[in-house]
């Protein structure tokens, strides 16, 4: 009798363990738009100082852009009405008022991929308190998420054949088929997407290594005169004698990052035609590569003007974060 019920309890177990896989195999695919987050909280929350110290993080300026973009867009729910639809959004943050002081991320809780942060505090200053301590780190977290899915559905697509790129600078990178080629030249590569009142454009060449360290200038007041020197001569205006420079009256930001194992800057600033009125926003990956004594450079630019850059500028840093050295494909 004791061995048939350890074969039952056994077989218990199993079942709810299948059960349990099933369950987890069968999650809906998470869903939304690029770059936007649902947040739930109780509406009171939302309209009060709570709220806006949510927005003041998840829908800070998206840095460096000529028209005011935030860096994400926030579809609030209060928890009652957060329905099956918002329970497949990718990024989720949760938050309550009314249990202890804790703080989590959980994947994948409703659909797949997701990311889903849990806030909790039992008064409204210590709610602040935590969200505030983790609010980087809920901003990184769902960014590389959108990050990395924004380059899955670039996998996906149809992509332009980049030989060129193989052959002009021994490296390879994914760019989908609504690019096209528009001009080349011996050490300069420009791909350009049309848009209904604008164009996406992403430019490739390189400067030796001498010319961006020296004792000169330092290293990124030279990357900025070796950018504005290449686009004076390829980026040219309609209007006479007109040309792609960094704006004049703000100096870009640079941080420090690495593609592959190659250290490089990650340059965002505002591009500006000379003697035109015509601006944009723009993201150059500036990659340090000692074999060939260079500097690859990767710059994109939007030019959309009064309509929404975030996402384009978006996606063509995914496209520029494919990069890959030791690709032996064609």
């Amino acid at each position: 009798m004791k061995y048939i019920c350890l074969i039952f309890a056994i077989f218990f177990l199993s079942s709810c363990s299948n059960k349990n896989e099933i369950k987890l195999g069968n999650l809906s695919p998470s869903f939304g738009a690029r770059n936007h987050v649902t947040v739930v909280i109780e509406d009171d929350l939302w309209n009060g100082e709570v709220g806006d110290s949510i927005r003041k993080d998840l829908a800070r300026i998206y840095f460096n852009l000529d028209k005011e973009e935030p860096i994400f867009n926030i579809d609030q729910y209060s928890p009652n009405i957060f329905n099956s639809r918002a329970k497949t959004s990718r990024n989720i943050v949760m938050f309550s008022n009314e249990k202890k002081y804790s703080f989590s991320l959980e994947k994948s809780v409703y659909a797949t991929p997701q990311n889903l942060f849990l806030v909790q505090a039992q008064t409204n200053n210590e709610l602040i308190k935590n969200f505030r301590v983790h609010a980087d780190s809920i901003v990184s977290v769902f960014r590389n998420s959108e990050l990395n899915e924004e380059q899955h559905k670039l996998v996906r697509s149809e992509l332009l054949n980049t030989k060129i790129v193989k052959d002009f600078f021994a490296c390879t990178i994914k760019i989908p088929q609504t690019f096209q080629l528009v001009l080349e030249d011996h050490n300069f590569l420009w791909f350009q997407k049309d848009l209904p009142s604008g164009n996406c454009n992403l430019i490739i060449y390189e400067i030796p290594i001498s010319e961006i360290e020296n004792n000169r200038n330092d290293i990124e007041s030279n990357l900025i005169k070796a950018q504005d020197s290449i686009s004076k001569i390829y980026v040219q205006g309609s209007a006479e004698n007109s040309y792609m420079i960094t704006e004049k009256g703000f100096f870009p930001s640079f941080r420090n990052t690495n593609i592959q194992q190659f250290q490089a800057y990650e340059i965002k600033g505002i591009w500006e035609m000379e003697n035109d009125f015509m601006s944009g926003p723009f993201l150059t990956f500036a990659v340090r590569d000692e074999y060939f004594d260079r500097y690859l450079m990767l710059q994109a630019f939007v030019n959309n003007p009064y309509k929404t850059k975030r996402d384009f500028l978006f996606e063509m840093e995914a496209i520029i974060k494919t990069l890959n050295f030791f690709d032996n494909e064609n």
